[in-house]
């Protein structure tokens, strides 16, 4: 039985493993808005070359149904011994959408190249101090941040909504009538040869709404494949144990029969 479990600590190890550096990597975080909303994002990061692409999701349990809902800016940090990468903002993509309270929202524009639709009404980028705030080095975003004192994100951003993620079927007359992206967006940068997904930090910040209205940290989830994994290596230990314990209560039973207490051994 010691044996049996130095091998299932072991799995459980091999079951918590972090992903390989070369898979990407997700944060994810839950919790309510401002306005009471349950929500749930996520960004997925992941380096090829020089190229380092994020996507955010949009993936909340429920239609987003205040402007304290919506996907509005994101902060991360990526550093390798100290030293970050330069880098150079490219493309930001996702689907617009007209949302309508009466009728279904429209795609407005498939694919559209979110950074240059207005300057200073969508998605911008900005390199923060990340001596401010550990973990945020980057930010990017389509409404100023008050919230991330003192690395305040503004330039030439505006408190508004257009652009932001949104899910699900707009029903309420306060998201009414915007240009708003559905479910996701993903962002493109270059400037990040030599490192890798191993270098991202392990923190990250979801901005909510105009202002932003709240944050949530973002933190590492385990992949998918890897859990499964896992799982199935446990079941496998835990179904070999059984065989094993079913075998020695058999044997046990056997030669008790064959020398039961208080009787005459076979001949």
């Amino acid at each position: 039985m010691r044996v049996f479990a130095l091998v299932v600590a072991l799995g459980i190890a091999a079951f918590c493993v972090t992903p390989r550096a070369d898979a990407t990597v997700t944060h994810s975080a839950s919790g309510l808005s401002a306005a009471g909303s349950p929500v749930n994002y996520s960004a997925e990061f992941t380096i090829s070359g020089d190229w380092l692409t994020v996507r955010l999701l949009n993936v909340s349990p429920v239609a987003s149904a205040d402007p304290a809902d919506l996907l509005s800016s994101f902060f991360f940090g990526i550093a390798d011994s100290g030293n970050r990468p330069p880098l150079t903002f490219v493309s930001a993509v996702g689907d617009v959408w007209r949302t309508d309270m009466s009728l279904p929202d429209v795609l407005q524009a498939a694919n559209q190249n979110l950074a240059v639709v207005v300057a200073g009404d969508s998605w911008e980028y900005r390199s923060l101090d990340e001596t401010l705030n550990p973990f945020f080095s980057f930010g990017i975003g389509t409404v100023g941040n008050g919230k991330l004192v003192p690395n305040n994100f503004h330039g030439n951003l505006v408190d508004g909504l257009s652009y932001s993620i949104y899910a699900g079927e707009v029903m309420t007359r306060n998201l009414d009538g915007l240009s708003l992206v559905k479910d996701t967006a993903t962002f493109t940068f270059s400037g990040v040869t030599g490192f890798t997904e191993a270098d991202i930090a392990p923190m990250s910040m979801f901005g909510l709404g105009s202002g932003p209205d709240s944050l949530l940290v973002g933190m590492p989830v385990p992949e998918p494949a890897a859990t499964s994994l896992g799982a199935l290596f446990l079941l496998a230990l835990g179904a070999r144990a059984s065989r094993r314990l079913r075998r020695k209560s058999l044997s046990a039973f056997a030669k008790r029969r064959r020398n039961p207490v208080g009787g005459f051994k076979d001949s």
